[in-house]
């Protein structure tokens, strides 16, 4: 992780092994936060909370009601801290940001030591070839992104930018330091978002009396947080659907190379039912999830199916639309994980496995379809006995980004 000014996680000490944390991710129909904590192998989940939005609280991903979202937020922390005592209340939160305008491009560098390449590295040198990059990511990303969305450079915020791998010589290392090699070849994620975002989180949690250690691009976090999902020989993609958004990210080789999102979630299945069956919106809501968990009867079930397919048949059209803008990848991985409350709905997979996928997109065969279940998630521990479901995945990611940043790397 390299030190910006933003994301205090780069720092080393920033937090205390044991000290209480809370993980946010506002979602746009339900607000999942957890009370965890870290110790050298991982992270402790103590308790978890799940609030009901409102559904004017949230638009695609992103902050709609303020005050709405800020009542669900303190009602979430209430929870959490219920029982603790005092003086062990969480102080600090990582928050987890998703939208059609967050960017999130995977850079790698080519770098080459001129002088003493026949020498170790240092750590000092090491700063210093870290330092140079971080410069110029941040420049380009910026305005990589100002030109995609029509923003200036100082409207754009930069969220992360996390090293994800190091080759120096040819040979894959964890650190350049002790090494010899004049070719050195660094993988880096960085993400960006419009500050008007941004702002609107830092705000929930100052009005929270919360210490922000990070707002964090959910794809990216997700996809790091599978067992083995930084391992050199693993690649995948990872798909998030939420109730305003589904999230993408690819990973090659143990590198998150490219993320992308748009706005199609949940939601919109939700609202169709609630057209076409002639009900309110939150009946429309509950008979959905009633539906996913196979509690309606056949008649009931058979009307929430024939309302469900179509708008599957067009999230699938999304998505491959969305596929087809990955320029950088001329094949993916044949390893599809599925997360988030939307992906329980069995209408998603069966799209998934009717679409030809070899015909429209560059996939050697057709890709195999799993659930990224909370047993898959790499050093957690639950102790809640509550990490339960695939739409836990986003929060429990949030808290592995902070042992990953915080603990393990350090």
């Amino acid at each position: 992780m390299l030190n910006l000014p933003f994301l205090k996680t780069s720092s080393k000490g920033n937090i205390v092994e044991g000290e209480n944390i809370i993980a946010l991710d506002i979602g746009t129909e339900q607000l999942k936060s957890l009370l965890f904590t870290t110790e050298n192998l991982g992270v402790v989940v103590k308790k978890v909370s799940r609030i009901e939005q409102q559904q004017h609280a949230m638009k695609s991903g992103i902050i709609k009601n303020l005050d709405t979202v800020l009542e669900n937020c303190r009602l979430a922390v209430s929870e959490l801290n219920d029982k603790v005592a005092t003086d062990e209340q969480p102080k600090k939160v990582i928050m987890g940001i998703a939208g059609e305008y967050i960017q999130g491009v995977s850079i790698v560098v080519n770098y080459q030591r001129e002088e003493n390449y026949d020498k170790e590295v240092t750590d000092k040198e090491e700063k210093r070839i870290l330092n140079q990059i971080q410069s110029k990511i941040e420049d380009s990303g910026k305005e990589d992104l100002s030109q995609r969305i029509g923003l200036t450079n100082e409207d754009i915020e930069i969220l992360h930018i996390t090293k994800t791998g190091l080759e120096i010589g040819g040979m894959p290392v964890d650190s350049l330091i002790g090494y010899k090699g004049r070719d050195v070849k660094l993988h880096f994620y960085a993400s960006f978002a419009p500050k008007t975002y941004t702002e609107a989180l830092k705000k929930v949690a100052g009005e929270l009396k919360l210490e922000t250690l990070g707002i964090v691009s959910q794809p990216f976090t997700v996809a790091r947080a599978y067992a083995g999902s930084t391992n050199r020989d693993f690649s995948a993609i990872f798909i998030d659907i939420g109730g305003g958004t589904t999230d993408i990210a690819i990973v090659e080789k143990g590198n998150v190379v490219e993320t992308k999102m748009f706005a199609f979630g949940g939601r919109t299945f939700t609202k169709e039912l609630s057209r076409v069956l002639d009900i309110e919106y939150r009946f429309a809501e509950q008979r959905k999830i009633k539906y996913s968990k196979k509690e309606l009867n056949k008649e009931l079930a058979r009307d929430v199916q024939r309302v469900v397919y179509p708008v599957a048949k067009l999230w699938m059209k999304t998505l491959k639309s969305a596929f087809s803008y990955c320029d950088d990848i001329d094949s993916f991985p044949t390893q599809i994980y599925l997360c988030g409350g939307g992906a329980l709905l069995p209408e998603v997979k069966e799209v998934m496995l009717e679409f030809p996928w070899k015909k429209f997109l560059p996939f050697p065969v057709v890709p195999k379809i799993d659930f990224f279940k909370p047993e898959n998630l790499e050093n957690i521990k639950d102790n809640s006995g509550n990490l339960r479901y695939i739409f836990d995945i986003t929060p429990a990611a949030l808290a592995k980004f902070i042992y990953d940043t915080e603990v393990k790397n350090n």
